[in-house]
């Protein structure tokens, strides 16, 4: 549970991390449409308008790097009617189950995402309203979202059951076999008939290219992937190759940490899988690195001025100049007031933003980094040490509530397709 938590609380972080970098609109002919309010779907006759996919694709549609345009769009737009159906089908289901997402839980929801960003209540829907984002497409998701879950506790959880013999079975295999876990991150772009494979192939394709011009994985998993983990940012644990379909385990295997897979062709769809971290046991090691690291990092108003700005990065530069040792940072730091007065301790690759881990990584001891621009301020990081640690087998509740959450996972997968199957989809021409 310690990191799935880890993965949630880094989810809301890229989330937030990214309103700063997005544009403010989609292309211009999208922006045209989204006035009118014409209905695209009607959902056992809960209506989906062009609104509500020009809304939702604003958050991702154009990027801080590139635009999305053209066919890439068109694709694009029909996913996110597809992901709206899902949201309605799942929000009707709560309905009937007579569940409901109280306010304060949207609340709760969204100080998580600015606690996380040193946000003042009420800053993070301020700042989405500045940008010319609707922020009821943000509370619309995250209720849904929680609403389903409330759904597939009620319904699945209590019928998902590992038993002892299963948690053994998955030690074992680590223990004397030797093996590696994986911990995943996953998108689905789903088939539900062949004639939708052209269409999820080059959805997918657009959604890898979309990451590669940087919209961060997570941000992606929850608007556009269809798997039962899209609201935790794609979050799909701690894997085995043996737990997934062959298709997927053979593209995980040659990827690295960091990496993200091409599309891969499923049984349900087309996935894109990537590997956050990797860790080995029994004949292969059990060992991990921790990395002693100091910081300065010098904060300012995201709202300031460049030429505010500009003297944050200055005086981190300059202070960057004078440092040799790991107490001169820390001596610096407190000074200028650092709440971590300058130390993080050691800490797991794995645990820092994967923004800095390739910086980490690459950390010569008693030499600082480049000054690193954050969104909040200017970060300087120093090396002191680093040393190897024994890698213990994970816990066994961790490993139950792994091996339960891919059961629920599965679960949760066959109950929305069969919510789709009896429901009355139609398109505005179907409609008399």
């Amino acid at each position: 549970m310690a990191e799935l938590r880890y993965s949630i609380t880094l989810t809301l972080l890229c989330f937030a991390l990214l309103l700063a970098s997005w544009l403010v609109g989609l292309p211009h002919d999208a922006q045209a449409q989204s006035g009118d309010h014409r209905i695209v779907r009607v959902v056992n006759d809960q209506p989906i308008s062009t609104y509500d996919v020009d809304a939702r694709l604003r958050f991702v549609a154009v990027s801080g790097r590139s635009a999305v345009t053209g066919e890439a769009l068109n694709r694009l737009r029909t996913q996110v009617i597809e992901n709206l159906i899902d949201e309605q089908l799942q929000m009707q289901e709560a309905k009937r189950l007579d569940l409901t997402v109280s306010d304060e839980e949207i609340q709760a929801a969204v100080s998580r995402i600015e606690n996380q960003n040193k946000m003042q209540a009420g800053q993070l829907i301020a700042l989405l309203t500045s940008r010319n984002v609707d922020a009821n497409t943000l509370v619309s998701q995250i209720r849904s979202t929680l609403a389903w879950r409330k759904v597939v506790s009620q319904r699945l959880r209590n019928n998902i059951h590992v038993r002892d013999e299963d948690v053994d079975a998955y030690l074992d295999g680590l223990q004397q076999k030797g093996g590696t876990e994986y911990l995943l991150g996953e998108i689905l772009i789903s088939v539900k008939n062949p004639g939708d494979s052209e269409r999820a192939l080059g959805t997918a394709s657009q959604l890898l290219s979309q990451m590669r011009n940087g919209t961060p994985f997570t941000q992606i998993a929850r608007q556009f992937s269809q798997a039962p983990t899209a609201g935790t940012g794609g979050d799909a644990g701690w894997v085995r190759l043996n737990q997934l379909e062959p298709a997927v385990a053979d593209a995980v295997e040659l990827l690295q940490a960091g990496q993200i897979s091409p599309p891969i062709n499923s049984s349900e769809g087309y996935y894109l899988v990537a590997v956050r971290q990797t860790r080995k046991f029994g004949a292969e090691g059990q060992q991990e690195t921790l990395y002693d690291l100091r910081r300065l990092f010098l904060s300012f108003d995201p709202k300031a001025s460049n030429q505010r700005k500009r003297a944050v990065f200055a005086r981190a530069t300059q202070a960057r100049q004078q440092f040799r040792t790991c107490e001169a940072v820390e001596k610096f730091a407190t000074a200028a007031g650092d709440p971590k007065n300058g130390t993080l301790g050691e800490v797991r690759l794995g645990d820092m933003p994967p923004g800095l881990q390739p910086v980490v990584k690459d950390l010569k001891v008693g030499v600082p980094s480049q000054v690193i621009g954050l969104g909040d301020g200017a970060l300087v990081l120093m090396l002191c040490g680093k040393r190897q640690r024994a890698l213990g087998l994970p816990e066994r509740d961790a490993v139950r509530e792994n091996l339960m959450q891919r059961e629920a996972s599965i679960a949760a997968r066959r109950y929305l397709q069969e919510l789709r199957q009896n429901a009355i989809i139609q398109t505005v021409q179907e409609r008399s």
